[in-house]
């Protein structure tokens, strides 16, 4: 019985049922051959591939002349266990791409092969026709590494395949690997149909982004003269309703997205379930572009942590012309370096920054900003306000923002807006955790931008901008502002004739009552002219307990004393619950009605 053993190469440490496995397999292995001998096809080998290490991906290229019927013989192997919704059941499998439309034109699935007797592997043995045209045949065995376990015989590699058994019950997938195969024959009289691969004119391609790997950042610019049509082909990865490797273009001149990779947007890719696909034609007006790709740090091209999509090397962002004689009206663009007229960067941990700008006529401003968000909701973020009246012109809100790259919480404002003549204050808030230098999770593609930074639109529109400092206001009578813990402070102002002044006074208040708030007495008379109370506030965002006064009041021509007072907890960089919309301005400040 050794000798029997020796003979078909099974291990004595294997038991007899293994033994009698190897010698029926290889009487069904002759019994397949005289089956083949007997077909019309198998003579010619259109593609024969074979040895297949795990974790690879192989691909052979042909052409097809005319249209012709192959035969496939394909042995791969698919999970048992179908466990994990994220896993696509094919763990070694082969398919073929049309090269020119970049479609499957046939592959393995679950649905098309039967199992292979006394084996774990599955197999596909049919007849396909391929019509005139370029192929590539691939077949992968990245599905393996969910399963694939060293031989070495040492303790912890025999417990971590026992731990696979019980959790994935694949983990004996990989012993019957060397009978995996992919076979396309055809007859010996159609040979004569089938060439070398005749790549496609790289020339029809506009942007060509693809082969990205991870944590990637790729952009490229073109110029479109007049309106064309395009072919957008871009392969990604998303999950759960969002984009971890995905593209966009965008008008160079406002920032604004004209077309980008969202999950609704695309259907599945081939292999893993978060492979995503967009393939649409878009149509582009006259204008310069930016094309981008960004890819998160895992799951790209050469480096699959599941299965590839059925179109690997297009990883990426591609961009062709649907008519060829449209090629002249497109050109290669650099893009612009845009004027900064603002930059609060490199934020960290529990920071407040803000500064202001003028603008002398109606100014388009671009943003870019880089912030912390989650669960629709954003913790390190930006927002611009009206410096004369503290109204929101702008916020960074989660659902206006898109991935920035690394940990998933990172999130990017991209885009312009425009603002009036006016004074403005940039702000910027972070909490206490993940922020430049001190990162709890991987850092964003961009990290030395984490912040804000304000640029022109338009070049020439510099000259519309000056530098605004609120000190430096003249409208304003007195400030005392970004009050601390346990402060009691106080200001003189002089009002020079009967006039209205407008107080904002910000402070903390609950329950009827204020704790941190701002009074205003005639230094003359030592009497109160006006004092904050709660019920005269509103809520100023954030905590409830922000509360806010607004409004404008009458002073007679004097002198007055302007006073603030804060409790022991929750003041300016000090906050023990949400800071208020305007954390700034936490204390009293009087300005002139003009």
């Amino acid at each position: 019985m050794f000798e029997w053993m020796k003979l078909f190469n099974v291990s004595t440490e294997k038991s007899g049922e293994k033994l009698m496995r190897k010698i029926l397999t290889t009487l069904f292995y002759f019994s397949g051959l005289m089956f083949v001998s007997v077909t019309a096809f198998g003579q010619y080998a259109v593609v024969d591939m074979k040895d297949f290490d795990p974790d690879e991906i192989y691909v052979r290229n042909f052409s097809v002349k005319q249209s012709t019927a192959v035969y496939i013989d394909a042995v791969g192997v698919m999970s048992k266990s179908h466990k994990w919704n994220r896993w696509d059941p094919m763990l070694a499998y082969g398919w073929i791409l049309n090269t020119d439309t970049r479609e499957v034109v046939w592959a393995m699935t679950p649905s098309n092969v039967n199992d292979v007797w006394s084996s774990n592997n599955v197999e596909f043995k049919g007849t396909v026709t391929l019509k005139p045209g370029n192929y590539e045949a691939y077949y992968s065995t990245y599905g393996q590494r969910i399963i694939k376990i060293s031989s070495s015989k040492s303790y912890l590699n025999e417990f971590m395949k026992n731990l696979v058994k019980v959790f994935v019950d694949d983990a004996d997938l990989w012993e019957d690997h060397a009978d995996w195969k992919f076979r396309i024959m055809a007859k010996d009289e159609t040979k004569d149909n089938f060439g070398t691969y005749q790549s496609p004119d790289p020339k029809i391609n506009v942007i060509n982004l693809t082969g990205a790997r991870d944590s990637d950042y790729l952009e490229k610019g073109f110029t479109v003269e007049k309106e064309v049509k395009v072919r957008i082909y871009c392969i990604g990865e998303g999950q759960d309703g969002k984009m971890y490797d995905f593209g966009w273009i965008s008008n160079d001149q406002t920032a604004r997205p004209v077309w980008e990779m969202r999950y609704e947007n695309t259907s599945h890719a081939g292999g893993a379930e978060k492979n995503r696909v967009y393939n649409g034609v878009i149509t582009l007006p006259p204008g310069n572009y930016i094309a981008t790709y960004m890819t998160d740090d895992s799951h790209s091209y050469n480096d699959w942590n599941m299965q590839p999509p059925y179109d690997p090397g297009y990883w990426g962002l591609s961009v062709r012309v649907i008519n060829e004689d449209d090629l002249s009206y497109i050109h290669d663009y650099k893009k612009a370096k845009k004027q900064e007229i603002l930059s609060l960067v490199k934020i960290g941990d529990s920071q407040y920054r803000s500064e202001g700008f003028s603008l002398s006529k109606q100014t388009d401003i671009f943003i870019y900003a880089i912030g912390e968000g989650r669960d629709h909701r954003m913790y390190d973020y930006a927002w611009i306000t009206d410096a004369k009246t503290g109204e929101r012109v702008w916020e960074m809100r989660y659902y206006e923002t898109k991935y920035a790259g690394g940990a998933d919480k990172n999130r990017l404002f991209e885009g312009s807006i425009t603002l009036m003549p006016g004074d403005y204050t940039v702000h910027y808030v972070s909490d206490g955790s993940h922020s430049y230098e001190d990162w709890n999770d991987d850092p964003p593609y961009n990290a030395s931008k984490w912040g804000i930074t304000l640029s022109l639109v338009n070049a020439t529109d510099g000259k519309n901008i000056t530098r605004y400092v609120e000190a430096e206001d003249k409208t304003i009578l007195t400030q005392i502002v970004r009050v601390g813990d346990d402060e009691y402070l106080s200001k003189t102002f002089t009002v020079k004739q009967n006039s209205k002044v407008r107080v904002i006074c910000l402070g903390e208040g609950r329950s009827g009552h204020m704790y941190d708030y701002g009074w205003i007495k005639n230094k003359n008379t030592g009497q109160t002219v006006w004092e904050m109370t709660y019920g005269m506030s509103q809520h100023a965002g954030g905590a409830r307990k922000n509360r806010i006064y607004d409004s404008v009041i009458y002073l007679e021509a004097g002198t007055y004393e302007a006073y603030y007072i804060t409790d022991g907890s929750h003041s300016f960089e000090d906050w023990n619950d949400d800071p208020p919309g305007q954390p700034d301005k936490w204390g009293i400040t009087i300005r002139q009605v003009q």
